[in-house]
């Protein structure tokens, strides 16, 4: 059972870090900081 709940912990920071690099990413990709927070809305409202 400790097994799994370490498999879903390390899933969990996974996923975690996967959100980071593509906050990152789009931060990357725009000119200023209203573009980015737009585009972030913009996905999280598909």
């Amino acid at each position: 059972m400790e097994e799994e709940i370490n498999i879903g912990e390390l899933l969990i920071q996974i996923t975690e870090e996967n959100q980071t690099r593509k906050i990152l990413a789009l931060l990357n990709e725009y000119k200023n900081l209203e573009e980015a927070k737009e585009k972030v809305e913009a996905l999280l409202n598909k």
